[in-house]
């Protein structure tokens, strides 16, 4: 779904844990770690109304104290179409051009999907990331004293290290996920 924004995908995940008030998500994105995405009413309001356009959320208006507010609620529509999101399948350029996407999938994989989807999921996060480690480790072994500058090379030193981080990351994260399985 290219059409659907990010921010779009972790309002109905906001959604499906919890149905909440446009106000009530704006506060989620202004004091949570998922502060980088707008809390601007310019951008949350907009999103809202196109999930329910597309038929995955619901607003209803609810009486809060001396306001009336629209509380919105995920539909089956949304519940499917935010599951195939999140198990849809991990490609090259997503790990190259997406890793902050697919940590959001990651993050609302649980209460959406079986463990299995979950190992799955990064097992091919696994795959991708290791492919392109080493993708980058034999370009710096090639080319790297030929990119000139020090600080050229340790922008690229800096890169493969953190991309190393994440595949590192993502075995961590599957062993412990098996452990509790």
């Amino acid at each position: 779904m290219a059409n659907v924004s990010r921010l779009e995908y972790a309002l109905l995940g906001l959604l499906l844990q919890n149905p909440q008030s446009g106000y009530d998500l704006r506060k989620v994105f202004a004091m949570t770690p998922m502060r980088h995405f707008s809390d601007s009413p310019g951008s949350i309001y907009p999103a809202l109304r196109r999930l329910e356009a597309r038929g995955w959320i619901t607003g209803k208006g609810e009486q809060a104290n001396a306001r009336k507010r629209n509380v919105y609620r995920p539909l089956a529509a949304g519940k499917r179409a935010f599951v195939e999101w999140l198990v849809g399948t991990i490609m090259r350029d997503d790990v190259l051009y997406r890793l902050d996407e697919l940590m959001l999938r990651f993050a609302f994989l649980d209460g959406n999907v079986e463990r299995e989807k979950t190992l799955t999921f990064l097992d091919e996060l696994e795959a991708g990331l290791d492919s392109y480690v080493k993708e980058l480790r034999l370009f710096y072994k090639k080319f790297g004293a030929g990119i000139g500058q020090e600080t050229g090379q340790l922008a690229f030193e800096s890169g493969i290290q953190s991309y190393e981080a994440s595949l590192n990351w993502a075995r961590s994260a599957r062993k412990r996920l098996e452990r509790q399985s």
